[in-house]
């Protein structure tokens, strides 16, 4: 979990929106809102003014954003089978 959020911490200065695939933020959230059907379930803050956000949806699809200070979001990641832990689990140990 520490190397996840430093690599998030890192990632407006590791990357830059010409790698990952990022459009304004109504746009993506209307993607990821109305057609994928996903509610926000966390955020947080990244480094130089970016956030994270974490969306899934009760069929199992997900993803992960981030939104920079100049009002993009881009797809970090998505994928299906998403389970909620039911709240905040250590990170060692059996992640089920």
């Amino acid at each position: 979990m520490r190397l996840l959020a430093a690599a998030l911490t890192l990632l407006p200065a590791a990357l830059s929106a010409q790698t990952l695939p990022c459009a304004p933020r109504e746009r993506v959230l209307a993607f990821v809102i109305d057609e994928r059907g996903e509610t926000r379930l966390a955020t947080g803050e990244a480094a130089r003014g970016a956030s994270v956000e974490l969306y899934a949806s009760d069929s199992g699809s997900w993803t992960l954003l981030l939104n920079l200070p100049d009002g993009r979001a881009c797809l970090l990641a998505n994928g299906e089978n998403f389970t909620a832990t039911g709240g905040l689990q250590p990170a060692r140990g059996n992640p089920a």
